[in-house]
């Protein structure tokens, strides 16, 4: 019929148009996901832009003085997006990091006391600070690891730090010999048989003079002091002792830790030791 004709060919033509489009717009899409867009690029641990002669978690270790306010300050990168940052300060005692620094003998006071941060951070870089305050108590080595992932989940290898926390304020023993071997010579926990008697020399001293001392055996299992001995105290500020331990002959198999207290002239405690094994 006239002004009724249909062009059944050109429909089709405009059909397999439409799919086409279609079609190459879906593999545009897939070619772009496919083409490795997620990031896969870990954020690191950058030069931080201030001059202001804070401690950096980049330096081997960091020194500080008990009874003070400490403020690391660092910058963190990312070629695309940061996410979240985290600081952990522990005791280095008893434990060692693969990435950390190793370090050697030493007695640790206020071991209780820890600090976790967790902030979330966002752009390619972001110069953080991280404060916090060294208690009165303590002394010795604390670790300060810090973890950083980006905003797609990329986490980069911890960055770990030593804290050494110097302390006037409390009583300081010093050991010379355990068991007739210098202690800074020790790899790992020293080990004690059931019935030995192990010979311990050493020193505590404050400036403020020592009223009161003990040295204790203590089970770790259940807490249970084994063998104790309190230590001649006249006041002096520095008192030489040797001891004889007696691990019982019944000791059970475990570990154990040897600890040492001591009060000041003025009142002033502390406690330290170290890990024992005993088989």
């Amino acid at each position: 019929m006239p002004g009724k004709h249909h062009d059944y060919n050109n429909n089709n033509n405009f059909s397999d148009m439409k799919m086409y489009k279609v079609m190459t717009v879906a593999a545009a899409a897939f070619g772009l996901a496919s083409c490795g867009t997620t990031d896969t690029e870990v954020p690191t641990i950058c030069d931080a832009d201030n001059l202001t002669g804070l401690p950096s978690v980049m330096f081997d270790e960091i020194e500080v003085d008990a009874g003070t306010g400490v403020v690391v300050n660092d910058a963190f990168c990312d070629d695309t997006d940061l996410g979240e940052i985290r600081w952990d300060l522990h005791s280095a005692e008893g434990h060692e990091h693969e990435e950390g620094e190793e370090e050697g003998f030493v007695l640790n006071s206020g071991t209780d006391w820890a600090v976790l941060e967790t902030r979330a951070v966002s752009g390619t870089k972001a110069e953080e600070q991280f404060a916090f305050d060294v208690p009165l108590e303590a002394r010795g080595v604390w670790d300060l690891v810090v973890s950083v992932v980006d905003a797609e989940g990329n986490a980069a290898p911890d960055v770990i730090t030593l804290l050494h926390v110097e302390n006037d304020h409390i009583p300081e023993f010093s050991l010379q010999t355990v068991d007739g071997v210098d202690p800074a010579s020790w790899e790992g926990e020293p080990m004690w048989a059931p019935g030995a008697q192990v010979a311990v020399q050493g020193t505590v001293g404050d400036s403020d003079g020592i009223s009161e001392a003990e040295v204790l055996l203590i089970r770790g299992s259940d807490e249970t002091v084994v063998w104790s001995e309190s230590l001649v105290a006249t006041g002096d500020t520095l008192l030489a002792f040797s001891v004889q331990v007696a691990v019982p002959a019944d000791a059970e198999v475990g570990e154990y830790h040897f600890e040492m207290e001591a009060t000041d002239g003025t009142g002033v405690e502390m406690h330290t030791g170290f890990h024992v094994e005993v088989e």
